[in-house]
């Protein structure tokens, strides 16, 4: 379909922006979604392949809403992927629209997004929105909810079906896109959500799926026949190595999946030695740049082990990486830089990232309960949908690795030839209904059939008869009553109504398991005077379910346990009975944020614990959130040391000891830049207003510019 045939319909400046970025005609699945309704205001739900046109589509549908006086919000499963679209939606701005990005505090309703034309929230964020009463959310004429498919995850499912069926409720005539990988029961989730179905296996580019066994590449274009091709070198012996250096000489990408973190370090090493040993890669300036870089961001053990990488053409990628290592990377490979990336299977359902061919070094998966189980399908197609890159690679390659002739005929039959599963709600759990169940009450449901009535328009009730979730729904109420989050009206027993308590908890964002966790644990602290707190308020948020766990070393773990024999007047509120591994991971995390507020290297502390600064990132970014609800419930309780945990908020913030918190609050001074001023004799705004330019350029980590910004500020602020 040609795009000037949208004109009636779209603006001509719209038609004219696609059209100079080179786009011109429609892919197939797009030209089904305007013959479907898209730009008529009917909802879709798209399930085709990677690069085959579905953010388009989502973004004529906005733009449509847009110019007839609309308000649209694009909804993702994670931030980095949020932080993606914002940034491609931007363009827009040529428009005059408005683009909004939010992220960050669960606390708030951020009121000013209302302004914009388009905001992109993760799910999460969405949730929190609604709980806080953002008043523009009714605004919404159209929800794009991409990686709809996450229903399926037990983690981020349950959040995302529940948000959608509310901005459904709130927003009876919204506009409902829903962006999918391709599934086993599309037509399920189109008809939950009244829409119309758009189901395509087109790509822009030919996808050719192959195993690799003993030197030869399989392709198999039908079930009778094989495509061999060979790939000859004498002088390595590595499946990886090989399909690397073969993609490398032929002028292309490549991304292999490894099934660990260990493993994607592991190859990424491996072929780094070798494309250097080879002399493959340039080394040209970029590349040392983009080493620099990354060696400049922190001195980490695994931030100089990326560096050294990098430097022959080569990254690995996981979670356990920063923000900042994991976007330089993501950059260098799109801009050519970056010949290989070795990534776990994260990177598949994250950013925009192809290459010409994917190589899936393994089909199992670790798996705590099970030991390496195969993958799912859909997980299998996912990172297979990753090859080929539209405009720019003449085809895509997805090459599994197989150890025998066997595995290879199973790879075919159970991943290539076989269609993905088909997903399943995860709603139906206490741990994930409980959350819900209180947001709800406190929003419009004041009996257990108002509960029920609202979730009999889920994908779970969609899926399942209602009354299997009837007892859970009564043990939450009875658990939220008992509580204190709800109370039940005297002159009706059916009905209930939240306490201010119960108020409270819904806004801070927490599960209620976690709120009874802190009131407990703070009124057995109430009356112990003389006892160091930090460390007890840190694990008190550490014990919640709203902390994600660390894992958890044999030896660790007899360390910890000796720990809190030695430290039982520090961990009085612990019962010796009750210390199993959970106490002890927690544990484990609260120390590990305690070393961070005690100002300890970030390095030091990875290195102590075994985590990447990633995983640091994390932990400190949820125990931020977490020290900041433990405060407000702190001061709802009237606690008699509620001021200690807020000053403690802000120390797990900056990362500092709690006298260094007036000098961070100054631009531009961290902890490490503060510790400095300190130890040089600025301990006080009062002490830094007294100084002039040249004696702070003095100190290391300042020179003259930031000195004079530093005295700058403090002229504008009478008193801190």
């Amino acid at each position: 379909m040609d795009l000037n045939s949208l004109r009636k319909k779209l603006s001509d400046e719209i038609i004219d922006f696609y059209i100079n970025d080179g786009i011109k005609e429609l892919y197939p699945p797009q030209e089904d979604a305007i013959n479907a309704g898209v730009l008529d205001g009917e909802n879709l739900v798209i399930a085709i392949p990677t690069a085959s046109g579905k953010t388009m589509i989502a973004e004529l549908a906005m733009l449509n809403s847009i110019k007839n006086g609309g308000k649209a919000i694009y909804i993702v499963p994670l931030r980095a992927l949020a932080s993606e679209k914002y940034e491609k939606f931007k363009k827009f701005e040529i428009f005059g629209l408005s683009i909004g990005l939010s992220l960050g505090d669960y606390e708030i309703s951020d009121e000013h997004l209302g302004d914009n034309d388009i905001i992109v929230a993760t799910s999460e964020k969405v949730d929190s929105l609604m709980r806080n009463n953002a008043k523009w959310l009714d605004k919404l004429s159209v929800m794009v909810i991409d990686e709809i498919h996450l229903i399926n995850d037990p983690n981020r499912g349950p959040t995302l079906e529940i948000i959608i069926n509310r901005l459904k409720r709130l927003n009876k005539n919204i506009q409902t896109i829903g962006l999918s990988a391709t599934i086993g029961n599309a037509e399920e989730i189109a008809d939950w959500l009244n829409s119309k179905l758009i189901l395509s296996d087109w790509r822009p580019i030919k996808l050719f799926n192959g195993v690799f066994l003993n030197g030869s590449i399989y392709f198999k274009d039908n079930r009778s026949k094989y495509r061999e091709v060979k790939i000859n070198n004498n002088r390595c012996m590595d499946n990886v190595i090989l399909l690397v250096e073969d993609m490398i000489k032929n002028g292309g990408q490549s991304l292999v999946f490894a099934n660990t973190r260990k493993n994607s370090e592991r190859y990424a090493k491996k072929i780094s030695d070798y494309l250097k040993a080879e002399r493959l890669i340039d080394t040209d300036e970029r590349i040392k740049d983009l080493s620099k870089k990354i060696r400049e961001i922190d001195d980490t053990d695994i931030s100089l082990s990326l560096s050294k990488i990098v430097s022959s053409g080569v990254a690995f990628h996981h979670a356990g990486l920063s923000n900042s290592h994991r976007k330089i990377i993501e950059e260098g490979f799109k801009d050519g830089i970056l010949k290989v990336i070795v990534a776990t299977p994260t990177l598949s359902a994250g950013v925009n990232l192809p290459a010409r061919r994917v190589i899936i070094s393994s089909y199992r998966r670790y798996n705590s309960d099970f030991g390496n189980v195969p993958i799912p399908v859909l997980d299998y197609k996912q990172m297979a949908g990753r090859a080929g890159r539209p405009g720019l690679d003449p085809f895509g390659e997805a090459i599994a690795i197989s150890k025998s002739e066997n595995e290879l005929d199973f790879i075919f039959e159970n991943y290539i030839f076989a269609d993905p599963e088909e997903i399943w709600s995860k709603l139906g759990t206490e741990n994930t209904l409980r959350s819900h169940i209180l947001s709800a009450i406190i929003s419009f449901a004041k009996s257990r059939d108002e509960v029920l009535d609202f979730l009999s328009n889920t994908f779970f009730a969609y899926q399942n008869d209602l009354w299997k979730i009837d007892s859970v729904v009564r043990n939450i109420i009875f658990f939220l009553e008992e509580n204190g989050f709800i109370e039940f009206d005297s002159n009706d027993e059916r009905r209930f109504y939240p306490t201010d308590l119960g108020r409270l908890v819904s806004r801070l964002y927490i599960d209620p398991l976690s709120a009874s966790i802190m009131v407990n644990r703070l009124k057995s602290l109430e009356y112990f005077e003389d006892v160091e707190k930090d460390l007890a308020y840190l694990h008190i948020i550490c014990m919640t379910p709203d902390m994600q766990k660390i894992y958890l070393t044999k030896n660790e773990e007899i360390k910890l346990y000796e720990f809190v024999r030695s430290n039982k007047e520090l961990l009085h509120y612990l019962d010796q009975d009750e210390i199993d591994d959970w106490i002890l991971s927690s544990l484990k995390t609260a120390l590990i944020i305690k070393e961070w507020i005690d100002e300890k290297r970030e390095k030091i502390i990875c290195k102590k614990y075994n985590i990447g600064p990633g995983d640091l990132a994390n932990i400190i970014d949820t125990a931020e959130w977490l020290t900041r609800a433990l405060y407000s419930i702190a001061y709802y309780l009237n606690f008699p040391y509620y001021y200690d945990i807020k000053n403690l908020s802000i120390q797990v913030r900056k990362g500092t000891k709690r006298e260094l918190m007036e000098l961070v609050r100054l631009k531009n001074i961290g902890r490490v830049r503060a510790r400095r001023l300190y130890n040089a004799g600025y301990r006080s705004i009062e002490d830094l207003k007294r100084a002039n330019v040249e004696d702070l350029s003095k100190i290391k980590g300042i020179n003259v510019l930031l000195a004079s910004s530093i005295l700058k500020e403090l002229e504008d602020y009478d008193e801190y």
